[in-house]
């Protein structure tokens, strides 16, 4: 009998912030990404991390491309646990946007253009 292939979501967390807090906070998650820590997880468990600046505005986003869960609510809430073990203060935002995007089974279509 054939098995279903995993349920895979996008899942992206944004937070809006004041520039330097968002440089510091893309610093501790690039740390992270190269610590042990981050090595004991598979990758589909790490984090893209994008930072992006303006004068008035600047937002630090974490992406995961394939992160396998039954539901959205599960990836979302995967995706927090990741978070709150890498940079905790990040979940107590007030502003933060949170989706979860179920993906399709053909992996090629899921990479970014470019990649």
């Amino acid at each position: 009998m054939a098995t279903l292939p995993p349920v895979i979501f996008e899942v992206n967390v944004v937070v809006p912030a004041e520039m330097r807090w968002a440089m510091r906070a893309k610093g501790v998650i690039d740390d992270w990404l190269m610590s042990d820590a981050a090595g004991q997880r598979p990758v589909n468990q790490l984090p893209a991390a994008d930072l992006q600046m303006a004068v008035d505005h600047s937002e630090l986003k974490l992406s995961w491309l394939e992160l396998e869960a039954s539901n959205a609510w599960q990836a979302i809430t995967r995706a927090s646990e990741i978070v709150a073990e890498i940079l905790p203060e990040l979940l107590r935002s007030r502003t933060m946007r949170i989706d979860a995007t179920l993906q399709g089974p053909d992996p090629d279509l899921r990479r970014p253009l470019g990649a």
